[in-house]
């Protein structure tokens, strides 16, 4: 549930502060650890406005933490990248 409600909000982090980016989704399940990895590319249109500011990356980083995982987000060229990781028991 955790890597599920972190691909949603960065789904839509990445629609909200790089409209028009090209995003891509990967799910990597190995024997030890499910990776959730989200990446966006540069905007071609102007952030959206308006709305308070949210909690996005925090709200991500404390449910992947009370799951035992972890979240790892910031710069990646251009663009931005988020991933999420949970051990498999």
């Amino acid at each position: 549930m955790a890597l599920l409600r972190a691909a949603r909000e960065a789904l839509t982090n990445a629609a909200r502060h790089a409209p028009g980016a090209t995003v891509r989704l990967v799910v990597e399940f190995g024997p030890q650890l499910l990776r959730l990895t989200v990446a966006n590319g540069a905007s071609t249109r102007p952030p959206s406005a308006g709305g308070e500011p949210g909690h996005g990356l925090t709200g991500m980083r404390e449910r992947l933490e009370l799951a035992g995982g972890r979240l790892h987000a910031g710069p990646d060229g251009p663009g931005w990248r988020v991933t999420a990781e949970v051990a498999v028991p």
